[in-house]
């Protein structure tokens, strides 16, 4: 935990991002700050330091709460209201002025931020700011072999053996992975959003599509998000822009595709992060012709790609 929380806190766009976010929205002796899962209190301590009246700190791991009261006592912070456990298990909570919660994975919602966001809102005064307020999400093609190489090294083995139906299994998986501009078609296309201030439901499921400018090969597909933390701060995942902790997530294709010019690439992506569920992605690649019609089509699920 504590090594996540060290990958956290050495990304300084993050940390600055998110401490811009604070600072524009806190006013000194009178705001007041819930920190949503607080690790290690980073953002209740920002939050002190610009002046926030009262901060909450909501922690289920009792290590990281333990370790954010003695950081607090070594920078000499006075107004934190340390909480052990989850969120959602808290009843009557104290009405807070801002939420602030960094609950963002890689693919955006492996760590509940959708469901964490929207218990929160009953902490939450009327009127209150929500950090952060939206979410996008983003996919682009991947035309470059690089990716879909290293994971396959099934077809290289060799010595007379075939391995068709393992790296059928590891193909339906979602990997982190450095993706960078150059191994992408385009800059990228919305597949979704979420509106924090509002109610999301756990189950995401959008398609979005490319007219092929001439032929290519696609090897996958990246993904990657932006968040809107207040007005005129956001930070991003994106290939396009600085590198921070988070990487991109590559959604690798069963088999490399062909695809021609003026030909259409359909992909539908799914997520649920629904507690019982924890996080599943499932994709399905569609190409149609100039005309329209479906000339291939595959389905892959994370369920397919899991084996314990």
């Amino acid at each position: 935990m504590l090594e996540l929380h060290r990958l956290l806190l050495g990304d300084a766009a993050r940390n600055h991002a998110f401490a811009k976010a604070l600072n524009g929205v806190i006013v000194p002796g009178q705001t007041t700050i819930a920190d949503i899962g607080s690790g290690t209190g980073f953002l209740s301590f920002l939050a002190e330091k610009y002046g926030a009246r009262e901060c909450f700190l909501y922690e289920r791991n009792s290590a990281m709460l333990a370790l954010s009261r003695k950081t607090a006592r070594e920078n000499g912070m006075k107004r934190c209201r340390f909480n052990a456990g989850h969120s959602t298990e808290v009843a009557n909570p104290p009405k807070v002025d801002v939420i602030a919660s960094e609950t963002l994975g890689n693919w955006a919602y492996e760590e509940n931020i959708i469901e964490t966001m929207n218990d929160a809102r009953r902490f939450l005064k009327p009127g209150g700011i929500m950090i952060p307020q939206e979410l996008r999400c983003f996919v682009a093609p991947v035309t470059s072999p690089r990716l879909y190489d290293e994971l396959n090294i099934w077809d290289r083995i060799g010595h007379g053996l075939k391995f068709t139906a393992a790296r059928e299994t590891c193909m339906n998986n979602m990997y982190v992975k450095d993706i960078v501009a150059k191994d992408l078609l385009g800059n990228g296309e919305q597949w979704d959003v979420v509106d924090f201030r509002k109610h999301n439901s756990s189950i995401r499921n959008n398609a979005v599509a490319w007219i092929m400018p001439s032929t290519a090969t696609i090897y996958g597909f990246a993904c990657w998000w932006e968040a809107l933390l207040v007005k005129g701060v956001s930070i991003s995942t994106s290939s396009f822009g600085p590198p921070t902790h988070w990487k991109q997530i590559y959604l690798p294709a069963l088999a490399p595709i062909t695809v021609r010019r003026s030909e259409t690439v359909r992909l539908t992506i799914s997520s649920d992060s629904r507690p019982a569920v924890k996080i599943n992605v499932a994709w399905k690649t569609e190409i149609l012709d100039a005309k329209g019609k479906t000339r291939t089509r595959t389905a892959q699920d994370m369920r397919t790609g899991y084996v314990e």
